[in-house]
C-alpha cells in the first residue's frame, strides 16, 4: 500500500496528524517523545514504503517548509530564555560555547575522517554542525529528569545559543574549502562576510521594531502573535536569501533580543503560547517528515558498525573531554560537570540543515555524499535513546535529580491545609507552602514544610527558585477570585493535571453555576463543600489513614482525600472522579464527614 497519491493537503494533515500522535504517545508510556517520532517516521517511511513525503510533497515545498518549522522551533527556545537564570553559570556556559565548542568541533572532525571515511572537507563541516545539542529534545528530557536549576540551566542555554552557532560554522568551514579550491577569492570572502552582518543587524533591527510598536501600541493585542509569526518567517526568509542558513542566526537573534527586552510581562503571555503551541507541532511534524524520507537501502548500507563506533566515541568521549576541560576552575561542582558532559542528544536542527549540507556536496561530486544525511540521522537517533533513558536513572545517581517522592506546594495558610501537609510529610512527601500571612511562616517551618520566599504567583520569583522537587499545587485559600488567578498563572508552569483548588462557597447556585471550564473538573474532594466547612471540621477531627487493600471499609459517610501509592506518589481525590482503584498504598479520608456537612 502506498500514500504516494493522495492529495498534497491529505498529506500534509497526515503527517501533522502523525506527529501529535506521536507526542501523545509518548507521554502516555513516558518515553522520549523524538524517539516516538523517529520510530513512526521509520515504519511510515523506510520500513513500509507508505510515503517519502521528500518526493510526495517535492523539494519545492519539503524544503521550505522544514526550514521555516526550524524557525519557529529556534526563535521560541531563544525567546522563552530568561537572563536572570545565567547568574551564577556565566563563566561555565561561556566556556562551553566558546571553548568547549572548539575542542569538540575538531574531535568530532577527526573522529568523523578516521572513523567513517568522509573526506576532511566533509567531516568539518559535520564537525561543526554536530556541536548542535539542540533544545527539542533537552527540554523534554530535563522536564522528566527534573534536575537542578543550575544544570538545567546550563544545558538549555548551551543548545538555543549552539543551535545557530553550529551551522554558522559548518557554512565558514564550507566557503573556506570552496576558496581553498577556487583559488584565493578575496570578493568570495567579502561577500561572505558583509552577508553575516548584514543578517546579524536584521536581527538585533527586527527585534527593536517590534518593542517600538509595541510601545507605540501599534500593535493590538489581538494580532501581537500572528505578527510576531511574520516577523520570524520574514526575518528567516530575507536572511537566507542573503547568506543560506544565516537565518538561523537571525531568527535566533531576534529571539534573544525579545527574552532580554519583554522581562516576561504579561501582554506577551498569549503570543509565547501561541508560539510554543505551534513550535511543539512543528517539532513532530518536521522530525517525521525528514525520518519518513530516508530510503531502506540507504539505512542499510549506512548501518554498520563503523555507525556504532562514531556514536559511541562522540558519547563516551568527545563529549566529556570538551565539557570536563572547559569547565574547569568554573561555578560549578564536578558532580554537576559530570552531569553535563552525560547529555548531549542532537535533534531536528542537526537533521535538516544536514540535509542542505547534503545537497552541496552532492552537487560539487564529493565522494560519500549522499551518506551526510543518514549518518546524522543515526547519531540523532542513537543519542536520543541513550540519553533519552539513560539522563534521569544517571541524574538520580549523582543527586543531580531529586529522588524524593513528587512534592506538593500549597497556596494558602490554614487549620484543614496545615493538617493535610503534615500528613503527607509524615510520608516523607515533599511539602512547599506559599503563605500569604507572614506570621504563619514559623509554624510552617516547625512542621517541616519548606517555605516560598517571595510571591510565588510572579514569574519574577518563580525564577530563583529551586522547584524541582514539586509537581503539584493545591490551591487552599478562601478566596475563590484569588484561588482562579493563581490557576491561571501556575497551570502553564505545572501543567493542567496537577493544579486543583479547594471547592468555592458561593452564596446562591446560579453564582455556583458560573464556575465552568476547567477549573470546574479540579476542584478538590466534594464540590458541596467549602473551604470553611474544612477548617472548621478539622479543628475537631483528623486525618486517617487506611490500607487501600481494606477500602470496603470506608462508609458512604467517610469523605475520601487522597491516595498515596507504595512509590509515596499521592493522587488527590476531585470532586468529578474517584480515587484509583489500586489495591495498594494507603487513603487518606474524613471519618464520618457526610454526617456533620451542617457544622
Amino acid at each position: 500500500m502506498s500514500l504516494l497519491n493522495l492529495p498534497l493537503t491529505l498529506l500534509i494533515v497526515i503527517f501533522l496528524a502523525l506527529g501529535v500522535f506521536s507526542q501523545w504517545f509518548a507521554n502516555r508510556i513516558k518515553w522520549p517523545s523524538i524517539v516516538v517520532m523517529a520510530i513512526v517516521g521509520l515504519l511510515v517511511g523506510p520500513v513500509f514504503g507508505l510515503i517519502n513525503p521528500q518526493e510526495s510533497l517535492g523539494e519545492a515545498v519539503f524544503s521550505p517548509l522544514v526550514s521555516l518549522a526550524v524557525a519557529i522551533i529556534l526563535f521560541e527556545g531563544s525567546s522563552n530564555l530568561d537572563f536572570r537564570e545565567i547568574k551564577g553559570i556565566s563563566k561555565a556556559v561561556i566556556r562551553i560555547i566558546t571553548i568547549g565548542a572548539i575542542i569538540a568541533w575538531i574531535l568530532g572532525a577527526v573522529t568523523l575522517h578516521y572513523i567513517i571515511g568522509f573526506s576532511l572537507s566533509i567531516s568539518l563541516v559535520l564537525g561543526g554542525l554536530f556541536l548542535i545539542t539542540g533544545p527539542t529534545v533537552i527540554q523534554p528530557l530535563l522536564k522528566q529528569a527534573k534536575v537542578k536549576k543550575r544544570v538545567d540551566s546550563i544545558l538549555r542555554w548551551e543548545s538555543i545559543i549552539l543551535d545557530p552557532i553550529g551551522p554558522m560554522l559548518a557554512l565558514g568551514a564550507f566557503y573556506i574549502f570552496q576558496i581553498i579550491e577556487q583559488g584565493f577569492d578575496l570578493q568570495l570572502i567579502a561577500r561572505f562576510i558583509i552577508s553575516l552582518f548584514i543578517a546579524i543587524a536584521i536581527g538585533f533591527g527586527a527585534s527593536y521594531l517590534f518593542m517600538w510598536l509595541i510601545k507605540k501600541d501599534l500593535i493590538p493585542q489581538n494580532l501581537m502573535p500572528p505578527i510576531q509569526l511574520i516577523f520570524i518567517l520574514l526575518i528567516f526568509s530575507i536572511c537566507d536569501e542573503i547568506l543560506p542558513e544565516s537565518g538561523l542566526l537571525a531568527v535566533t537573534i531576534f529571539g534573544l533580543m525579545m527574552a532580554r527586552m519583554k522581562r516576561h510581562d504579561l501582554i506577551f503571555k498569549e503570543s509565547d503560547h501561541f508560539i510554543e503551541n505551534t513550535s511543539s507541532i512543528m517539532i513532530s511534524t518536521v522530525f517525521i517528515l525528514i525520518t519518513s524520507s530516508l530510503t531502506l537501502e540507504v539505512l542499510k548500507s549506512v548501518m554498520s558498525w563503523k555507525l556504532f563506533v562514531f556514536c559511541a566515541i562522540m558519547i563516551v568521549l568527545v563529549r566529556p573531554i570538551s565539557i570536563l576541560l572547559s569547565t574547569v576552575n568554573t561555578e560549578i561542582s564536578k558532580r554537576e560537570r559530570a552531569m553535563v558532559s552525560m547529555m548531549a542528544p542532537r535533534g531536528i536542527v542537526v537533521l535538516t540543515v544536514a540535509q542542505f549540507f547534503g545537497g552541496l556536496f552532492i552537487e560539487k561530486g564529493t565522494p560519500m555524499a549522499e551518506y551526510i544525511t543518514p549518518v546524522t540521522f543515526g547519531l540523532v537517533f542513537i543519542t536520543v535513546v541513550i540519553y533519552g533513558f539513560s539522563f534521569l536513572p544517571l541524574s538520580k545517581i549523582m543527586h543531580i535529580s531529586s529522588t524524593e517522592p513528587p512534592g506538593i506546594i500549597i497556596v494558602g495558610e490554614s487549620e484543614f491545609s496545615f493538617h493535610l501537609g503534615a500528613k503527607l510529610r509524615s510520608h516523607n512527601i515533599p511539602v512547599m507552602t506559599f503563605n500569604l500571612f507572614s506570621n504563619t511562616t514559623q509554624r510552617s517551618k516547625e512542621l517541616g514544610f519548606e517555605v516560598f520566599d517571595g510571591n510565588l504567583l510572579s514569574s519574577n520569583d518563580r525564577i530563583y527558585a529551586d522547584m524541582t522537587r514539586y509537581n503539584k499545587c493545591l490551591l487552599m485559600t478562601q478566596s475563590f477570585i484569588f484561588n482562579s488567578l493563581a490557576f491561571n498563572e501556575l497551570v502553564p508552569e505545572f501543567g493542567l493535571k496537577h493544579v486543583d483548588m479547594m471547592p468555592v462557597s458561593f452564596s446562591d447556585e446560579h453564582e455556583r453555576s458560573n464556575v465552568d471550564g476547567p477549573i470546574r473538573n479540579h476542584i478538590l474532594f466534594d464540590w458541596n463543600f467549602t473551604s470553611r466547612w474544612f477548617n472548621r471540621f478539622i479543628s475537631e477531627h483528623n486525618i486517617l489513614e487506611i490500607p487501600a487493600k481494606q477500602k470496603n471499609q470506608l462508609t458512604k459517610n467517610d469523605m475520601v482525600l487522597y491516595h498515596i501509592d507504595n512509590n509515596n506518589v499521592v493522587t488527590f481525590k476531585r470532586s468529578n472522579q474517584f480515587i484509583s482503584e489500586a489495591e495498594e498504598g494507603v487513603i487518606g479520608y474524613l471519618k464520618d464527614a457526610y454526617l456533620h456537612q451542617n457544622i
